[in-house]
C-alpha cells in the first residue's frame, strides 16, 4: 500500500466496492459463492481487474460479487469499519465515502434502512479508534434503475438527512439523459443538499453541464471530458466546481486510453479545481498513495499542483469543518447520526 506523504481528503470513494479482497473471500465463500479451496491468490486474480475492459460498461458488470457479499446488516458493519481503517492507514484523514441503497440491497432482502444502519455503526466504530479522522456518507442513487427508484433514494436521503453528507447520481451515464431525473432532483435542489454527480466520464462535456444546470451539481464525479469544451472549463474555473477525478479508474474503464494521455494536467492548468481519488479500490487495488503518484510519475504533475489537488479536495469537501482548525489541524468527527 502506498501511503500519502501529507494528510489528504478523498471526496470519491464507493464504499460497497472498496472492501478488502480477503474479506470478500471469506464472505464469498461463506455464502457458498466461491469454492472453499480457492486461495487468496488465485481470487484475487479473479476478483482484481488489472487491465482494461472494453469499456465502462464491462466494469460495471463485474461488480456483482460485491453486491452479493452484503448478506446481513454485520456485514455492513464490517465492511464499513474496514474501509476506513483502510483509509487511514493510506494516510487519509478526511474521507467521503458513497453507497447506492438500491446497489447494496439488491440481492439480500435487506432494507436500505438496515443497510445504513449497519454502515453507520462500522463507521462510528472506526471513528471511535481512529480519532482524529473525519468520514462520512454520501447517498448514491442508481440512474441505471430509472426515475422512480432514483426518485425513491431521494426521498430516502431525505429522511434519513442527518446520517448523509451529500448526494450523488451515479451507474450508467447513456442510459437516461440527465435531465430525466430534474424533477426527482428537485426536492433535493430545494433542501440545499450538497450534490454530486457522475458526468463526463464516459459521455461528452453535455452532460457536465447538464448536471450543473439540471440537477444542481455542486461537484462533479469524473468529469474528464470536460477537457473537450474550453467554454465548460472557463465556467467550472470561474465558478470553482471541484472534479472528482479517478485515474487508474479511467485508464481500466478505457475513459482515456493510457494514463500518459489523461486529462488531469490539462484541467487542472485551466484553473479548474481538481481531487485525486481512487474511485473503487476493492476492484482496481489501488490506494490514494498510489493515484497520487501516477499523477506526478506517468502525467508529470509537479509537487506544486498536487498540494493543488490536496487543498482543492479538502476545499470542496462536504464534510463540516470546525471553526478557528486549519485543513493541516487534527480534526475529530462527531458521531454519525
Amino acid at each position: 500500500m502506498e501511503k500519502t506523504e501529507k494528510p489528504w481528503t478523498e471526496l470519491h470513494r464507493h464504499l460497497d466496492i472498496s472492501a478488502r479482497t480477503s474479506t470478500v473471500l471469506e464472505l464469498a465463500k461463506k455464502q457458498g459463492l466461491e469454492p472453499q479451496s480457492s486461495s487468496l491468490e488465485s481470487f484475487r486474480k479473479k476478483l482484481i481487474l488489472a487491465k482494461p475492459m472494453t469499456d465502462l460498461d464491462s466494469v460495471l458488470a463485474q461488480f456483482k460479487l460485491f453486491q452479493q457479499i452484503f448478506d446481513t446488516v454485520e456485514t455492513f458493519e464490517r465492511i464499513g469499519f474496514e474501509v476506513v481503517e483502510d483509509c487511514w492507514n493510506e494516510g487519509i484523514h478526511k474521507a467521503e465515502l458513497r453507497f447506492s441503497p438500491s446497489f447494496a440491497c439488491q440481492y439480500n432482502g435487506l432494507s436500505w434502512t438496515q443497510a445504513l444502519e449497519g454502515f453507520k455503526k462500522g463507521l462510528n466504530k472506526a471513528l471511535n479508534k481512529y480519532s482524529q479522522m473525519q468520514a462520512g456518507l454520501i447517498c448514491i442513487a442508481t440512474r441505471d434503475y430509472g426515475p422512480d427508484i432514483v426518485g425513491r433514494t431521494v426521498e430516502f436521503f431525505l429522511d434519513n438527512r442527518d446520517s448523509f453528507i451529500g448526494f450523488d447520481l451515479a451507474g450508467t451515464e447513456s442510459r437516461f439523459s440527465m435531465k430525466a431525473f430534474e424533477t426527482v432532483f428537485q426536492p433535493l435542489r430545494d433542501s440545499k443538499a450538497n450534490i454530486t454527480v457522475h458526468a463526463g466520464e464516459s459521455t461528452g462535456p453535455e452532460t457536465i453541464w447538464q448536471a450543473i444546470e439540471n440537477l444542481g451539481a455542486k461537484r462533479i464525479g469524473h468529469g474528464i471530458t470536460s477537457v473537450q469544451d474550453s467554454s465548460l472549463l472557463k465556467y467550472l474555473s470561474e465558478k470553482q466546481i471541484c472534479l472528482e477525478i479517478c485515474p487508474t479508474s479511467n485508464w481500466l474503464t478505457q475513459c482515456v486510453k493510457t494514463l500518459g494521455e489523461h486529462p488531469l494536467p490539462r484541467i487542472l492548468r485551466a484553473g479548474v479545481p481538481v481531487s485525486i481519488n481512487t474511485d473503487d479500490p476493492g476492484m482496481f487495488a489501488v490506494s490514494l498513495g498510489h493515484e497520487i503518484n501516477i499523477c506526478r510519475q506517468q502525467m508529470g504533475l509537479s509537487d506544486a499542483e498536487i498540494e493543488r489537488c490536496r487543498l482543492a479536495a479538502d476545499k470542496a469537501s462536504f464534510l463540516m469543518k470546525p471553526d478557528s482548525r486549519t485543513t493541516s489541524s487534527p480534526l475529530k468527527n462527531p458521531k454519525i447520526a
